[in-house]
């Protein structure tokens, strides 16, 4: 299933992830598009906050606490624009930010 609005992933995320454990796979890459890094990991998702950014765009918040633990955050911009925001099937979301793209898979 294609996602196309912010509410729409949104709900995906807290029905599906909050509260649940999911490998992630997060790639980002500079604004050159030459340089792409990717980090694999598992966590539990804990809350999800979207919110308007100075660039006029969407940041999406994940607040996940690792398998040690230990509570942290990652940020991504999404596009303000609701088309083509990500996908979801058989329990894997993917989600396609302006500088990065990320998977989870529970």
């Amino acid at each position: 299933m294609d996602i196309q609005t912010h509410a729409e992933l949104i709900r995906i995320l807290e029905s599906e992830f909050v509260g649940a454990q999911a490998q992630f796979i997060f790639t980002q890459w500079d604004t050159d598009g030459e340089d792409e890094e990717e980090s694999t990991f598992a966590a539990r998702l804990l809350k999800v906050s979207l919110s308007d950014n100075e660039f006029e765009e969407k940041d999406l918040l994940l607040t996940l606490e690792n398998e040690a633990g230990e509570e942290l955050e990652l940020l991504m911009e999404l596009p303000s624009v609701e088309e083509d925001l990500g996908s979801f099937a058989d329990g894997r979301l993917s989600l396609y930010g302006t500088e990065a793209e990320l998977v989870l898979q529970k």
